[in-house]
């Protein structure tokens, strides 16, 4: 083609057709702009391919680690829920209330134990520390997950708190109660598969519930589970919605 241009080129100038020579060129220049813009057309969309298949990966693999985060959150709600339920109960039995009827073994492991969220967050962490979040595409789906990290550090913050006042519920039962005692009734499976022996001590965990201090710590555990499982239920919410937008992605 470049040949056969040439040669009409080279026609025109030898025939002194300059007007037409010009024209011809105008419109030789035309056509090689043409080409190149078809061909920066070609180059964009393939990089637009290969950046939409990047994105595609990388939004499975997020979808993989959010729908770990969303299990465990929900295992986490389930036993908070449990747990402060127990409390409740016990505190229902403490003071004037007491009642040789109520039986605390069984409830004491669920009482002491506040559940930590320990989510998945690896490929959402190289896609920010590598600043390439902007890869997502998607406007609200990108600021869903900028809003992940900081949700989770006020849910991390509430644990910490929670799990601090437990601490004082702990030393308590350590000073007052008998841990072997509970363990008699324990449902924990390594508890249970550790054999423990009955306690050589005569101190009965029952004892506890006539006691206001043993009262203040348990309803210091409930409000703490209160207030933690609003902040559980803000991520929950929060991680159900980037799913909802990372399986809308998947299936355009």
């Amino acid at each position: 083609m470049i040949k056969f241009l040439r040669k009409i080129r080279q026609k025109m100038l030898t025939e002194n057709k300059f007007s037409k020579y010009l024209l011809y060129a105008v419109g030789e220049i035309i056509l090689v702009v043409i080409g190149i813009l078809i061909a920066l057309q070609l180059n964009n969309y393939s990089d637009g391919l290969k950046q939409k298949k990047q994105e595609l990966k990388i939004i499975n693999n997020l979808k993989l680690d959010f729908e770990f985060n969303l299990s465990e959150m929900e295992k986490n709600i389930n036993i908070l829920k449990e747990n402060t339920n127990a409390s409740l109960e016990t505190i229902n039995h403490t003071g004037n209330k007491f009642s040789d009827d109520f039986e605390i073994n069984g409830l004491i492991e669920r009482i002491v134990w506040i559940p930590q969220y320990f989510p998945q967050n690896g490929f959402l962490l190289e896609l920010v520390n590598s600043g390439n979040l902007g890869i997502i595409s998607n406007d609200l789906l990108r600021n869903k997950l900028s809003s992940w990290l900081p949700t989770l550090e006020t849910l991390n913050d509430r644990e910490q708190f929670a799990l601090e006042f437990c601490k004082d519920l702990i030393r308590y039962i350590n000073v007052n109660g008998n841990w072997l005692q509970a363990d008699e009734m324990a449902t924990d499976e390594l508890i249970v598969g550790t054999g423990f022996p009955k306690s050589g001590f005569e101190n009965d965990n029952e004892n506890m519930l006539k006691s206001v201090e043993f009262e203040n710590l348990i309803e210091n555990q409930v409000a703490n589970s209160v207030v933690l499982l609003e902040r559980q239920e803000r991520c929950l919410k929060l991680n159900k919605e980037i799913i909802e937008l990372l399986t809308s992605e998947i299936n355009k």
